[in-house]
């Protein structure tokens, strides 16, 4: 069915004839004929009931009509949506965990208090797996880290992070892999997580293959360092949430290894409003983000 036989149907239905109907469509009456005809063997029914010169809808086209009406409403609906340039919708946000402690909040707010019509949901999960769901549209836009130059994908910079290593209070400066313990573990989420790829490639980079222990949120990985249980990789400014820090010994980095950036990323061929307006704010937030 096409949407203008629906939108002639409908009008001859309200009208009562095929001349009224044709008046108000600005149409000739055999054209508004021709498509209830052809609507009609599309359907194999009959739509009106022919009395002299007057149509009367039939028990189908009663059963089509209120169909026909919500077909056209939403047609109506999606096309000043799209044609629509305040965000509207639902806008779906992915986050690496350390980034929804402590950068999103701010932006999450000021969006919401600027467009409040439009439905935020948030995700957490690591930046391989986030990279993933933008991709496949599972999710309009994610907050990762370091991600690779992909022709699909808009890559804006968001923040920029400096990335320490966490151990207890007793465990020896750490100032190369070489001065892990012998029994040190490497403490870091799942395979897909930029953070504990960067910690696993500085431990290899002089033959320290260590063991990893997947962890599931910063602050169990936190408390397990200050448990004793091994050595992770944290955003310094993730500390400042973390209420026993003064259980946690800090080490710094190497210039190569302590620096990363957080980007805010969408499919290029998906962009919207909503999309546009929260990299706005993400950008408006940059200069003010605690380091």
């Amino acid at each position: 069915m096409e949407l203008s036989d629906l939108i002639v149907f409908q009008e001859v239905a309200r009208s009562g004839g095929i001349t009224a109907a044709a008046q108000k469509l600005n149409r000739v009456p055999s054209n508004v004929t021709a498509r209830i005809q052809k609507l009609e063997e599309e359907l194999g029914t009959a739509l009106f009931l022919r009395e002299k010169n007057r149509l009367h809808i039939s028990p189908s086209g009663q059963q089509l009509l209120p169909y026909a009406q919500q077909i056209l409403a939403l047609s109506k609906q999606a096309v000043n949506e799209l044609q629509d340039s305040q965000p509207s919708g639902t806008l779906t946000i992915g986050a690496m965990e350390a980034v929804a402690a402590t950068r999103l909040t701010p932006a999450l707010v000021e969006f919401h208090q600027q467009h409040a019509g439009v439905n935020l949901e948030v995700k957490t999960g690591p930046t391989g797996l986030l990279i993933e769901q933008v991709l496949s549209a599972e999710l309009n836009v994610a907050l990762v880290a370091d991600p690779v130059k992909d022709p699909r994908l808009h890559i804006q910079p968001a923040f920029d992070e400096e990335l320490v290593l966490v151990s207890n209070l007793l465990h020896s400066p750490i100032k190369s892999p070489k001065d892990l313990d012998i029994h040190d573990s490497l403490l870091g989420f799942n395979h897909k997580c930029a953070y504990r790829t960067r910690l696993c490639n500085w431990a290899a980079q002089q033959g320290v293959l260590a063991k990893v222990v997947e962890i599931s949120s910063y602050h169990a990985l936190l408390s397990c360092a200050a448990a004793g249980m091994g050595v992770g990789i944290v955003p310094r400014a993730l500390l400042q949430s973390y209420p026993f820090v003064d259980q946690v010994q800090l080490h710094e980095m190497p210039k190569k290894w302590h620096r990363t950036n957080t980007a805010l990323i969408w499919r290029k061929d998906s962009i919207s409003p909503a999309i546009e307006a929260f990299a706005g704010i993400i950008l408006s937030n940059k200069q003010s983000a605690p380091q």
